[in-house]
């Protein structure tokens, strides 16, 4: 029952995030998508540097804080750092604009209310809400998420249809969907966590905590930081090599390859990464790397099955989830889904570290993926245009993934069956087939061809999910 109501979840989320790209890129030009690319990258490099470190702490310590009633406590003053992060921004944005280093595209003042908005109220809604899925609460958290999508996109799109279709207003109306979710499920988790709270919200945080806090954090800082650079720092250089209208063209088709495997990836993490931190919660390293392997077996393989779906997809997906201004974006969904399927591999990768608590493991595969991103889209773009991010985002993900690999497996000794991995790259030329005879048998013009081809290849794409995950459905908590 949990798992159908994570799939029911997940697959509302789904949807109306694929509603919300198709209704976005209708009513913003490429000019203003990229405008909020770059907003939301600047929001990400301080997300990533500064507080994600923190938050992965925060997951990995919940059972026990819930254990000792001190959660309440601790996630009050973590308020109190996301405050701090957010004047530290507020502060540095006016120095990039003044000295010209990037050029956003919108009044600064909107620029520093938007991020600061959006490191305050989407982190608060990514803890909290979050969190009660890591303490057992799946329906809680599903249905807050869902509701902070609908939130956040009627918000958006009233916004944009009143006042003026820009990137500012957009934004805006995803901030205020996020702010109004992020309070209730603060108060919902503080609820849950109340019932064992034996500690007073003012108990004394020792010099150990801080150490044990700073000695998890500052490696994953690093790495996040690093990340961030191989995942989004081309889109700074893109915008003064190729221009807003390029990168909006670019994030398009590449944010509709990451939200069809966030979708998936989603759904598993949802429902495995419970399990994997309660088991990584014993002292044992042998049970830490077994409770890896575990999660690994699960989500490799599918993710694996994914990418293969949007490749043979492409076409399809972008003729029906993006305005006709977006069009042209059809080839940049299948660099997006190889660069997506690194960054998540990656994240697999990364937990090893996680759970053993060696989080210094993870900056040797991020320092060789920025670098790799950087001097690859720097060398490529001027030759290939968008194209050349493309290819220098996928470099740098298989040759981080390829580092990770060789690093972390050396530590607990050896990684997962290779079989199921093989099985998920065979299926691929298999739903090409199928694409290619549905192309072929019905009308190119209509709209009847993009919608069978997806449905057909979609629904033995969900069945040979189910195969290999069904093994994988039992002992959650």
């Amino acid at each position: 029952m949990a798992l159908i109501t994570i799939i029911v979840g997940r697959a509302a989320q789904f949807l109306i995030a694929l509603i919300t790209l198709r209704v976005v890129t209708t009513l913003l030009s490429p000019e203003e998508m990229g405008k909020v690319a770059l907003v939301v990258t600047t929001t990400a490099f301080f997300a990533l540097l500064l507080i994600n470190p923190v938050g992965m702490f925060i997951n990995r310590r919940l059972h026990a804080w819930q254990a000792s009633g001190r959660g309440v406590g601790y996630l009050v003053r973590y308020a109190g750092y996301i405050a701090l992060v957010a004047a530290i921004a507020a502060v540095g944005l006016p120095l990039f604009v003044v000295t010209g280093l990037i050029s956003f595209g919108i009044p600064t003042v909107w620029l520093i209310a938007l991020v600061c908005g959006s490191v305050i109220f989407n982190t608060v809604n990514q803890t909290a809400i979050p969190c009660l899925n890591l303490l057992g609460d799946s329906r809680g958290f599903i249905l807050l998420t869902v509701a902070t999508l609908i939130a956040s996109f009627v918000a958006a799109v009233t916004l944009v249809l009143t006042v003026q279709r820009t990137a500012e207003y957009w934004m805006l109306g995803i901030l205020l969907g996020q702010a109004l979710l992020a309070l209730v499920g603060t108060r919902d988790l503080f609820a849950q966590l109340s019932r064992s709270n034996t500690a007073s919200i003012q108990q004394p945080i020792h010099r150990q905590h801080l150490r044990s806090l700073f000695a998890f954090s500052w490696p994953v800082a690093i790495a996040a930081g690093l990340g961030w650079v191989q995942a989004q720092g081309y889109r700074y250089m893109m915008v003064e090599d190729l221009g807003l209208a390029q990168v909006g063209l670019f994030v398009a088709g590449y944010g509709l390859s990451a939200g069809i495997i966030a979708g998936f990836e989603s759904v598993l993490t949802t429902y495995f990464q419970p399990r994997l931190y309660r088991d990584a919660s014993a002292t044992d390293p042998q049970l830490q790397t077994k409770a890896w392997r575990r999660y690994a077996s699960a989500v490799i393989p599918s993710l694996v099955l994914t990418v293969g779906l949007l490749v043979v997809l492409a076409p399809d997906l972008t003729r029906l989830l993006l305005g006709e201004k977006f069009q042209a974006a059809a080839s940049f969904v299948i660099w997006g889904a190889l660069a997506e399927a690194a960054r998540v591999l990656a994240s697999v990768y990364s937990l090893i570290a996680h759970v053993h608590m060696r989080t210094r493991w993870l900056i040797w595969p991020n320092v060789v993926g920025a670098v790799i991103s950087i001097v690859a889209c720097s060398l490529l773009m001027p030759v290939f245009g968008a194209h050349g991010a493309g290819m220098g985002l996928a470099a740098a993900g298989a040759l981080t993934i390829v580092t990770m690999h060789l690093v972390l497996l050396r530590k607990i000794g050896g990684g997962i069956s290779a079989r199921p991995i093989l099985v998920s790259f065979a299926l691929t030329p298999a739903f090409l087939a199928i694409a290619m005879v549905l192309r072929h048998w019905l009308p190119t013009a209509s709209w009847v061809t993009p919608i069978a081809t997806c449905a057909v290849i979609g629904l033995a794409f969900l069945f040979m999910q189910y195969l290999l995950l069904h093994k994988h459905l039992e002992d959650r908590p």
